[in-house]
């Protein structure tokens, strides 16, 4: 059976995961929309390989999504209350997928009433070129969780079976999104503030003091095991020539997901009664940043 997806959000990843899959993409202008639907889809470019995906485009705000069987949203954490009563609009018993970074959109999730919600990480790196064209910079997998529901069974031997794109699902919702905002939390903000790749972090004798204390006191408040040295560090290894996605907000003049992934964690530091001062510290340093050019 063909399932039909649905992604809401066409920057860098919406692209990705709509020309891997085949899906409708749902983009935030009509332009972009009017773009897609000129070039016959989405380029997805890999090691200097073209290949193009026939893609539908339609402006968000001009969505049907009665025929859908999954809706995944890859817009930015902050972007989702803006999308609301969009979201009011697709089917109750329509499963929808959100792979944001960091913590801080799960209570938002909890006001939503549709029957199946899934929760995602996404380990691939993605690099918008235009509006219909994305270079697949690093290929990873897609983590999913259960939030709420349950997803149904053919459902999930359609995810669970793209090869070369690979799902893979995890039982603990709540463990796989700290596993992320470990690295997430630890990597994009330091990166924003230093301006350099994700190597420097490790490379760099002095970056890499700060990114063995940072690490280890975001660790301790998420309480990941004590792998955590080696996973952060085989993660920046891994993405060594590429810049976080903070830090390309960051030089973009954009603004960025800090309160989701940092705020979130000062949040619960606070909760259980631990210092976090590099975390504070980072953070004003990051909103410092987004002051100078946003209004």
């Amino acid at each position: 059976m063909a399932y039909r997806i649905g992604v809401v959000g066409a920057g860098a990843l919406g692209l990705l995961y709509a020309g891997l899959l085949g899906a409708k993409v749902y983009t935030r202008t009509v332009e972009q929309a009017e773009l897609i639907d000129v070039r016959g889809g989405v380029t997805v470019v890999q090691d200097g390989r073209e290949t193009r995906v026939a893609v539908q485009a339609v402006p968000v705000l001009e969505a049907n999504f009665e025929r859908l069987d999954l809706v995944v949203f890859t817009v930015k954490s902050y972007q989702l209350p803006d999308l609301a009563e969009v979201i009011r609009e697709i089917p109750m018993q329509t499963p929808l997928l959100f792979l944001q970074n960091g913590i801080g959109h799960l209570e938002w999730l909890e006001s939503l009433g549709h029957e199946t919600i899934l929760v995602g990480t996404c380990e691939h790196g993605a690099g918008k070129l235009d509006g219909a064209s994305v270079e697949w910079r690093g290929v990873g997998r897609t983590n999913w969780a259960v939030f709420r529901g349950n997803l149904e069974a053919g459902l999930r031997d359609f995810l669970m079976g793209q090869t070369g794109f690979p799902f893979v699902e995890k039982s603990d919702f709540e463990a796989m999104l700290y596993d992320k905002l470990l690295i997430n939390a630890v990597v994009n903000p330091l990166t924003a503030v230093l301006g350099v790749r994700n190597g420097a972090l490790i490379h760099n004798a002095f970056f890499y003091e700060v990114f063995e204390k940072f690490g280890r006191e975001v660790a301790d408040v998420l309480m990941r095991d004590e792998q955590w040295l080696e996973r952060l560090t085989a993660v920046c290894e891994a993405t060594a020539m590429n810049y976080s996605s903070m830090a390309t907000d960051v030089m973009e003049k954009r603004r960025t997901e800090i309160d989701s992934i940092l705020g979130a964690v000062i949040r619960l530091a606070k909760q259980q009664g631990k210092n976090a001062l590099i975390s504070e510290i980072l953070y004003a340093q990051v909103k410092g940043l987004e002051g100078e050019y946003l209004q």
